[in-house]
């Protein structure tokens, strides 16, 4: 967590995106969501450019709620650097990301 602290006032000065929805298992995000009292239906993309950004870490713990996918997902914060987007969530749990767009900063 201190490090994570650290990247983060080190990052303050780059624009936060928002807050995008990560599945650290399959390393893939929530690009699109519907949801009633009847079903959900989620579309999970592999870009977090693609991801869909939320203002608030309220609002994407809300949705993880709603969707009730708290148990194999989280809320990430998603940074501009310009050419590209950086996503500060965890790491693959079942070893080496099969994502073709992860990088990963060590």
């Amino acid at each position: 967590k201190i490090v994570f602290m650290e990247l983060i006032g080190e990052l303050g000065a780059i624009p936060l995106l928002g807050w995008v929805i990560h599945h650290p298992e399959n390393d893939e995000y929530v690009v699109t969501y519907t949801s009633n009292e009847y079903m959900a239906n989620i579309g999970w993309g592999l870009s977090p450019e693609k991801a869909k950004k939320f203002k608030t870490l309220k609002k994407a713990n809300s949705v993880i709620s709603d969707l009730e996918i708290g148990d194999k997902s989280e809320a990430a914060p998603a940074f501009d650097l310009g050419k590209t987007i950086v996503v500060l969530a965890e790491r693959p749990k079942n070893g080496p990301s099969v994502n073709p767009l992860r990088t990963v900063f060590d």
